[in-house]
C-alpha cells in the first residue's frame, strides 16, 4: 500500500507542474494514472473522478 501511496504523491506533483504549464495532455495522461492508483487503491470514488478528468481532457482533443 505504500508503493500507491508515494505513486499518488508523485503523480499528483507532477500533474501540478504540467498545470502550471499548461500541458494538457501530459495532465489528461497524469489523472489516467491517479485513476489506477486509486482503484488499486480501492478508493473507487475517486478513481471515477480521475477517469472522468482525464476523459474530459482526451475529448477535448478528439483523442479518445
Amino acid at each position: 500500500m505504500r508503493e500507491y501511496a508515494q505513486a499518488r504523491d508523485f503523480y499528483q506533483l507532477a500533474l501540478s507542474i504540467f498545470i502550471e504549464f499548461g500541458d494538457r495532455f501530459s495532465q489528461a495522461r497524469t489523472y489516467h494514472n491517479l485513476g489506477i492508483v486509486a482503484q488499486e487503491m480501492r478508493e473507487y470514488a475517486q478513481a471515477r473522478d480521475f477517469y472522468q478528468l482525464a476523459l474530459a481532457i482526451k475529448i477535448e482533443f478528439g483523442d479518445f
